[in-house]
């Protein structure tokens, strides 16, 4: 521990040149948005038209009807507006309304649009009309009955959606119908068809695996347009088009979902403009190689859906031309205290730096991730286990902006601090709440502290939410159940997938309340292995146990690091334990001896009835007794014979010799 000394003046001081935080540009984009399909079509309408005359009515719960109707959107300049199939969705009658439509054009069939649905609309005084046919193929092929071939068409599976989508804003613009297909073979109404009617370019959207080159070979002047998925075809696509199409208005769709694309085709013909697709997460490197060559063109990049499909670092790949890196949270072993490393395409912020001792290990950490400049440090507040290796860090890396809690302290180590901070040249930014802060495309924002006095100096850390893409983590210093009942109390936005937790995983952090509304999927923890305050407390750890979050420990696992792309995360160490450094084993209850079970006393046993006696005695013709051989009262006249035989014949048993 470094010698304690007064330093308020000199604290005080360079307060005095606090600055404030930097505000960047917003990106130049817009994202029409909405809490259902139905909301979000209602928000893509809403910016294409003020008024319609006409409007088409397709199903937001199956996109095979509606595939084709980009085409006859633009034919009527009408937008495309989505509604559930049994009844008119209220979010599509508004627009019926607000656009004063007189004509509604009805894409698919009763199984589709329901006739309860189609009459709904007519009793809004708008006339109707059902395109339609058997299938999803007749369907198309009845829309382009309605549009005409005489500037081609264009063919297309009818079991997938992406590559018809891609192409949707293109066709329209070159009023070029969509028909559809099964892979194979054309269907013979529309062979009749395309046989029928003049038309001299076709377009084939696909790889052989869906649209088979018989097909390709039954058509007028084809060219196919195809790539290894529907990624790599968008790309062709678009860079087939890219001098047909106006750039200043980009439009950017999910290819994993129909129902927003769907109704962004029509918007995107109206303005001719074409259609970028994601997976949501990330941007595919065919269609990324279009973006750089193109994205100096790009005015304005309109996002259909909300964060959930798109998230904002695909847009920002799409702004800057480029793939956005992703973020990486070192949380690094400093024993018992805190540090914390976080890097997004090559910016890097620094929470803490652990104690004195373990200076050394931070900064070498750093060095071996390749830090060299620090966007951000935080010294959460100023506790040596927080702040002891700040000053060697500022020593060693450039830093733009150092943010602390405006409080002093009596120690040597909070005085080195500030040295080397004017070594620098550096000032203090005091944290507001509710202050953003930009880290490449990452974002934080200021929750606490909420108040400028306390009398524990764990209630001055500064906590904070940092959100990349659709992933938010909550980092709270040693902010104690006071400092996270003040949150609670703003009502702030503290919704996080990973929590640090407070103070080490104390007891007296960690309220209950507090992991409710944040409610993360992810608890870390950094403490030293067997520290002597026994963090995290047993407490604490049961009330992660309870609500299933899986915790992380730099005491069991060391170093953990935190890995995401915007919308998944992963870490590099296993799950840790629910076992406290206060855990103590419950004794076993004392087991009563089990009482011997009684020994059965044996049943008294029948005395067994001799068996009669075969014996030989003796007789004699005048006697009435038998006698045993030798008896003196035998005569010499003795007759043999069983004892037996003598008792039934009516002798007795002499009394002399007792037979």
């Amino acid at each position: 521990m470094k010698k304690k000394i007064s330093i308020a003046t000199l604290f005080l001081a360079l307060f005095l040149l606090v600055t404030n935080s930097t505000v960047y540009a917003k990106p130049n984009s817009k994202r029409l948005q909405g809490q259902s399909r139905y909301e979000t079509s209602s928000a893509i309408v809403s910016h294409g038209w003020e008024s319609s005359q006409s409007a088409i009515i397709a199903s937001g719960e199956g996109f095979a009807d509606a595939l084709s109707s980009a085409p006859l959107a633009k034919k009527l300049n009408a937008p495309i507006i989505l509604t559930e199939g049994k009844q008119l969705n209220y979010n599509a009658k508004q627009q019926l309304e607000r656009l004063q439509v007189k004509n509604v054009i009805i894409v698919g069939g009763p199984g589709s649009i329901s006739y309860n649905t189609e009459n709904q609309i007519k009793n809004l005084g708008i006339s109707t009309k059902r395109i339609y046919g058997a299938s999803r193929y007749d369907t198309s092929l009845e829309v382009a009955k309605e549009i005409g071939v005489e500037n081609g068409v264009v063919v297309t599976n009818g079991l997938g959606f992406a590559d018809a989508l891609s192409m949707a804003p293109i066709a329209a613009n070159k009023q070029m119908p969509i028909l559809l297909t099964p892979a194979g073979n054309l269907p013979a109404n529309t062979k009749a068809f395309l046989n029928s009617n003049k038309y001299n370019k076709s377009y084939v959207i696909g790889g052989p695996a869906v649209v088979s080159n018989t097909i390709q070979n039954n058509l007028e002047n084809p060219k196919r347009l195809f790539g290894q998925g529907r990624y790599d075809t968008n790309a062709a696509i678009l860079n087939e088009f890219k001098n047909d199409v106006d750039l200043n208005n980009v439009f950017l769709a999910a290819g994993t979902n129909y129902p927003d694309a769907l109704s962004a085709s029509a918007l995107a013909a109206k303005n001719n403009s074409p259609i970028i697709l994601s997976d949501g997460a990330s941007i595919n490197n065919n269609v990324m190689n279009f973006v750089k060559s193109n994205n100096a063109k790009f005015g304005e990049i309109i996002i259909t859906g909300g964060t959930a499909v798109l998230n904002d670092v695909v847009v920002k790949s799409i702004e800057e031309g480029r793939n956005i890196g992703p973020m990486t949270i070192h949380y690094i072993n400093v024993g018992q205290g805190d540090s914390i490393l976080i890097q997004q395409d090559g910016h890097n912020m620094l929470i803490d730096a652990g104690t004195n001792a373990s200076e050394g290990t931070v900064v070498n950490y750093l060095k071996s991730k390749g830090v060299s400049k620090l966007d951000y440090v935080i010294g959460t507040h100023p506790h040596e286990d927080h702040i002891g290796g700040l000053d060697k860090v500022i020593n060693n890396f450039a830093v733009d902006k150092v943010i602390m809690p405006k409080v002093t302290h009596t120690t040597q180590t909070f005085k080195d601090v500030i040295t080397a901070m004017q070594n620098k040249g550096l000032k203090i930014t005091t944290p507001t709440v509710g202050d953003k802060y930009y880290l490449g495309v990452a974002d934080f924002t200021i929750l606490a502290p909420n108040n400028s006095s306390y009398d524990n100096l764990n209630n001055y850390s500064v906590v904070i939410k940092l959100k990349f893409g659709n992933r938010s983590f909550i980092f709270t210093g040693d902010a104690e159940s006071l400092s996270e009942g003040e949150i609670l109390a703003k009502q702030l936005d503290i919704t996080g997938d990973v929590l640090k937790l407070g103070h080490h995983g104390s007891r007296t952090s960690t309220t209950q309340g507090f992991l409710n509304k944040v409610n993360p999927k992810y608890a870390v923890i950094s403490c030293g292995k067997n520290n002597s305050y026994k963090h995290p407390h047993q407490e604490t750890l049961n009330k992660l146990k309870a609500k299933n979050i899986k915790v992380y420990r730099t005491d069991e696992a060391g170093t953990i690091i935190a890995t995401s792309n915007g919308s998944g995360l992963s870490f590099n160490a296993k799950q840790g334990s629910y076992i406290g450094g206060d855990y103590v084993a419950p004794k076993p209850k004392p087991q009563p001896k089990p009482t011997p079970k009684p020994t059965p006393k044996p049943k008294p046993q029948p005395k067994p009835i001799p068996k009669p006696i075969s014996q030989t005695v003796y007789i004699t013709k005048s006697g009435k007794k038998f006698h045993r051989d030798g008896c003196r009262s035998l005569s010499r006249s003795k007759i043999q014979i069983s004892r037996q035989e003598a008792i039934r014949r009516g002798y007795s048993p002499c009394n002399t010799c007792r037979p």
